[in-house]
């Protein structure tokens, strides 16, 4: 194997290496953005879905990629993605992600109906149900990166 041919092959391993790392950076760009995108629609749009929840039962939660959706079942079924858990309240017990008993103060809750569902002037949501509350408050956006330069200073 000559020198030729063994320099080429570097060279388009290397090239290869490369734009698998751009693929994964605009992958990872795009997935940021969408993400953004969704926690501004929630803060746009929300209000008359959160309304419309009124009387109807709470199911499950599931995904969507990494946000946690509230299912809920009514007239329609109601999807509500939010963009981090929500907080729990069950009596006098105050519960976030991570918490324990978290998880299953969510399960204690499915099948309850919302007796009260509505957002406050600060746009958190208050979901009140039978057995507890759900408290979404509003994901403030991150501040934007900055590219790194892959120049060096002169």
């Amino acid at each position: 194997m000559g020198y030729g041919v063994l320099g080429a092959s570097i060279f388009f391993v290397g090239a290869a290496m490369v734009a698998g790392a751009v693929l994964v950076a605009r992958r990872l760009a795009r997935r940021d953005a969408v993400r953004d995108a969704r926690a501004q629609a929630w803060s746009a749009g929300s209000t008359r879905l959160i309304e419309q929840l009124n009387g109807s039962t709470f199911e499950r939660v599931t995904f969507d990629v990494d946000d946690p959706q509230l299912v809920f079942l009514g007239e329609r079924r109601a999807i509500v993605t939010i963009p981090e858990w929500p907080t729990v309240v069950v009596g006098t017990r105050v519960l976030r992600f991570g918490d324990a008993g978290f998880r299953q103060a969510i399960v204690s809750l499915q099948g309850d109906t919302v007796r009260s569902a509505r957002t406050s002037p600060d746009r958190e949501v208050v979901i009140e149900l039978g057995g507890g509350t759900f408290l979404i408050e509003p994901t403030l956006m991150p501040p934007p990166r900055r590219r790194r330069s892959c120049r060096t200073p002169p």
